[in-house]
């Protein structure tokens, strides 16, 4: 027995005190009012969300959606999936037009409330009831702890009154009628409704403080009107489901492209950084700017050019995912190969830009690792990689619909995504598997998965990419050398790729794109969008002289937070 395991038993070694860290309500105030004043300044309507126009995707590729992660949180959700649901009935429904007022002037902050503690991705079996009653009206019910909704913020911390579309089990006369969408206010700028009890869950690491919360009904009554569709039992109930939640699927093409605006803020902060940070040469010599070094500007280069590619596979995906000639399963299954290929290269790139940035990298206030950690919240929270890519691998495998055919077949990314699928097929084949829910697809196909819908996105970024003309040879060169080097091994088996050759090749790819480093950073250097102190000498200097300062004489226990502003 080692000493220290008696430690482990004491009470000041139960560290979980430690995580009940819980949000600032100060902050929280801000990053409603920061929503506000987003959301009034944007000029989307109602129709501009139901649509899917322009203006609303406008957002999420915009830089001001990284300035506070919980600010684009709250208008994610309150835009995308409340007035998005809601709205789709407004046709039909003009007794909703006061309400989804309110809500586009955000007077009122908009909630969606489908995820259960007990239910994630199967959310088609969530336990919350609510059960029509003689006078048309419903009681909502949380059964059971495993039925209470998770994560989205429903209490009245944001000094902002709140209503969610609330997803229950439809029960008539005792039978079930499925999942369907009711609206319900959850409360006011102060307090929560009679019923409806909000548990404020500690705050995120490493995001911006958001009151996400688990959220209960104890029999709240609803009116007749607050049930969005039909009473009747659908004949299809799973297709009836996904229609109610169709807002999800926009939701995962949408929070997505934020990773585009991150990646170029992280590129221009660790850029800048490289390039006034030095390191002294021999013989006392000048200096040398730590962007010299490959190490330093190989990830940089990498952050611009994928934001570049995946800028223009956005504009495709949203071309794709309005057309309505393709089906619905087809149109999904574009959304996640971006998903996928964008959410997975960047928490790659910019976790990279932090290291490189030193321990200056570790901090939020120089803001790559804060978007980082609110990147990777948004892609788990609104739908796990995994599963997704589970679900379309295996429903492709199945023939019921296929991904859209490659422009050039003889493109090397177009070879490794045919190559990869090919070898999932034939291991099947010779498994002689014919269960997807056997032990052998779990044990031998579902860890290719990701990968397989990483391929797809690889190959369909590149496409759109070079369909768009706005990016040059070299940028391409390198986008591509940098798919290829994500899985070298399979070029090397079946391409015959020789290791030296390509990293030579590799480099000579770098070297050609460097002058864009270059560009990149003195077209974007005056930019008011990024705020971190390491950028400039001068904000470093009025950051140092802000931070909280002891000495043997006296003690200054706080720094004024209006001290240091840029």
């Amino acid at each position: 027995m080692s000493q220290y395991d008696e430690l482990l038993s004491r009470d000041l070694f139960d560290t979980r005190v430690d995580h009940f860290d819980f949000p600032n309500p100060e902050q929280l105030l801000l990053s409603y009012e920061r929503a506000r004043v987003v959301c009034q300044k944007s000029g989307i309507t109602v129709e501009d969300v139901v649509k899917l126009r322009p203006r609303f995707w406008e957002f999420y590729r915009h830089p001001v959606f990284c300035r506070d992660s919980a600010m684009g949180t709250a208008l994610s959700i309150h835009w995308n999936l409340c007035i998005g649901t809601i709205g789709a009935y407004a046709h039909r429904r003009p007794d909703l037009a006061p309400l989804l007022e309110k809500l586009i002037r955000f007077d009122l902050c908009g909630e969606f409330l489908l995820t259960e503690i007990g239910r994630g991705l199967d959310a088609r079996n969530l336990e919350t009831t609510a059960t029509l009653q003689p006078d048309g009206s419903f009681d909502l019910h949380t059964p059971r702890e495993s039925a209470a909704k998770a994560m989205p913020p429903t209490s009245p911390a944001g000094g902002i009154g709140r209503v969610g579309v609330v997803f229950a089990r439809l029960m008539v006369n005792g039978a079930d009628h499925g999942v369907k969408p009711f609206i319900v206010n959850l409360s006011d700028e102060k307090d929560m409704l009679p019923g409806i009890t909000s548990r404020l869950l500690p705050r995120r690491c490493g995001a911006k403080v958001l009151d996400h919360a688990i959220t209960t009904f104890d029999h709240v009554c609803l009116s007749a009107g607050s049930l969005l569709g039909s009473l009747d039992r659908a004949d299809n109930q799973r297709a009836e489901f996904f229609r109610h939640i169709h807002r999800v699927a926009v939701g995962t093409l949408s929070l997505s492209m934020s990773n585009i605006p991150s990646l170029q803020l992280s590129a221009l902060i660790a850029g800048t950084y490289s390039s006034r940070r030095c390191v002294a040469a021999d013989g006392g010599k000048e200096g040398i700017p730590i962007i010299q070094f490959s190490t330093q500007h190989r990830p940089i280069l990498d952050a611009i050019v994928q934001s570049w590619a995946y800028d223009a596979f956005a504009d495709e995906a949203i071309s794709q995912f309005l057309n309505n000639e393709l089906n619905i399963e087809a149109r999904h299954a574009i959304v996640v190969c971006f998903k996928t290929a964008v959410g997975t290269d960047t928490q790659t790139t910019i976790n990279e830009l932090a290291e490189r940035c030193g321990w200056q990298g570790l901090f939020a206030h120089n803001e790559i690792i804060e978007m980082a950690m609110a990147l990777r919240g948004n892609a788990i929270a609104e739908g796990d990689y995994t599963v997704l890519c589970i679900r379309l691998v295996s429903e492709v495998l199945l023939g019921r619909y296929e991904l859209p055919e490659p422009k050039n077949r003889t493109c090397l990314l177009a070879k490794h995504e045919a190559g990869i699928w090919q070898e999932a097929r034939e291991m099947l084949l010779s498994l002689g598997i014919t269960d997807y829910r056997s032990e052998e697809v779990n044990a031998h196909l579902l860890p290719r998965c990701r990968d397989m819908v990483k391929a797809a996105g690889h190959r369909m970024a590149y496409e759109a990419a070079v369909a768009s003309g706005k990016l040059k040879p070299a940028a391409l060169r390198l986008f591509e050398s940098t798919c290829i080097k994500s899985d070298l091994s399979w070029y090397c088996q079946s391409e015959g790729f020789k290791r030296n050759e390509f990293l030579a090749n590799d480099v000579k790819a770098v070297k050609e794109a460097l002058p864009l480093l270059q560009e990149f950073l003195t077209q974007r250097r005056s930019s008011r969008a990024i705020i971190a102190p390491i950028v400039h000498d001068e904000s470093w200097n009025e950051f140092f002289e802000s931070l909280p300062t002891f000495q043997p004489t006296r003690t200054v226990p706080s720094a004024s937070p209006t001290l240091y502003r840029l």
